[in-house]
């Protein structure tokens, strides 16, 4: 086998694992209604935006479009698919780890182009239509971007192989990012106009990819390094995904009681065991410092992105946050309703069932209607207070009706071996 074929093996078991890790969170409700009406709506924005530039783009200065034009850009990772199996006979074969090594970097650059190559796209109406860019303006950012994009990916591994430690390793990140947004900015204002300046900046910064890929070709003793990042790849979607789950560090002052709740006294006045069962989740849930944390991102970054965001983008936002809420509700009750000191209780399977009802509306309902509310207010006149808080809590109740019994059935198929 060839370095070559190698690396087309590598690249294909990569995609197929993350792929995997992304069926598992994307499911056919998230297409249906998140995903693909927010395409519909972002090619319909895009189309408008070539006939008519949008009003806000009128308070943004065009020197603030290499700001999201660098982030998408540099959004790729400089690698060689390198895995820990190779030591046993990869690395003794200088001719294919070398191979393996300058494949990978290409496929990586090409990756990293065609990231760039989309961020210019994306951005093309509002360059061109709203700040009136020429065609070679484009064209000469968009290269130095390319350039300054692959000299600072390949320039990042040095970094992290040469500074372990996290604090420090920020500050030549840093230094780095600023300084190739600096010659963006001179670039896309002054530079691209004087030929002489163009040729002399890419010459150099070709100069300077090549000296860093061959440096990173002839180093050695750097295999267990490349071994660790190359796993951290792999599953970065799967880190991202899975977030803090798993065992929590512990914390630095730890209480001997709780904070919340210290009398164990009844929430509600009635005495019925759902409702007792709701009361020990309730103070199970508020207790939990990081699950209530997720329930304020969404509330946060939803209100933010429904108040900056055009009015139809609203909507979608606004269905987006609902499937988040029950998500995180449905798995927090899972949880409760499955750990050991919920099990100790011989609670009949109808009280459970109606308890989990009551469960998925308790912090999802309040904060979805609330993000009815700053949707409602975005929209002229007072109708969008009234109707988008009464539409969503329809819209809730039946998703909360729909989510239950899929539970249930669920459930039933899993006591039935399905």
């Amino acid at each position: 086998m060839t370095s070559f074929q190698l690396l087309r093996q590598r690249v294909s078991d990569d995609r197929r694992y993350k792929i995997r890790d992304l069926k598992a969170a994307l499911d056919w409700t998230v297409w249906l209604y998140i995903l693909i009406p927010a395409l519909m709506i972002g090619v319909a924005y895009y189309r408008s935006w070539w006939l008519v530039a949008p009003d806000w783009l009128a308070v943004i200065p065009e020197q603030a479009a290499v700001f999201p034009l660098y982030l998408i850009a540099t959004t790729w990772s400089l690698r060689i698919y390198t895995e820990e199996a190779d030591q046993v006979y990869l690395l003794q074969n200088a001719v294919l780890s070398k191979g393996l090594k300058k494949w990978g970097m290409a496929h990586s650059l090409l990756k990293g182009m065609l990231v760039t190559s989309l961020g210019i796209g994306v951005a093309l109406p509002l360059l061109i239509t709203g700040w009136g860019w020429s065609v070679e303006r484009v064209a000469v950012t968009g290269l130095f971007l390319l350039l300054m994009s692959w000299n600072a990916k390949t320039c990042r591994y040095f970094i992290d192989l040469f500074v372990p430690s996290i604090w420090v390793k920020w500050i030549p990140v840093g230094f780095v990012n600023l300084l190739s947004i600096v010659i963006l900015l001179a670039v896309s204002q002054v530079g691209w106009k004087y030929e002489w300046a163009v040729a002399a900046g890419i010459g150099s910064l070709l100069l300077l990819l090549v000296v860093q890929l061959r440096a990173r070709v002839q180093m050695r003793g750097t295999f267990f390094h490349d071994a660790v990042i190359e796993r951290g790849y792999k599953q970065s979607i799967t880190k991202f995904l899975m977030g803090n789950v798993g065992v929590a560090p512990a914390t630095l002052i730890v209480r001997k009681q709780p904070f919340l709740f210290r009398g164990s006294k009844r929430i509600r006045k009635k005495r019925s065991p759902q409702t007792r069962m709701i009361d020990l989740y309730t103070k199970w849930l508020l207790r939990s410092v990081g699950k209530m944390q997720y329930y304020l991102q969404v509330i946060g970054w939803g209100t933010a992105a429904i108040l900056l965001l055009p009015l139809v983008v609203k909507v979608v936002v606004l269905l987006f946050a609902l499937y988040a809420l029950i998500g995180l509700s449905r798995a927090d009750w899972r949880e409760f309703s499955e750990g050991s000191y919920a099990q100790l209780f011989q609670w009949e399977t109808s009280l459970r069932e109606e308890a989990e009802k009551q469960a998925l509306k308790l912090v999802s309902m309040p904060s979805f209607l609330l993000l009815c509310l700053v949707t409602g207010s975005s929209f002229p006149g007072w109708m969008g207070l009234l109707l988008f808080p009464l539409g969503g809590w329809f819209v809730f109740k039946e998703s909360v009706q729909m989510v239950h019994r899929g539970m249930q059935t669920g459930k039933w198929q899993d006591s039935k071996g399905i």
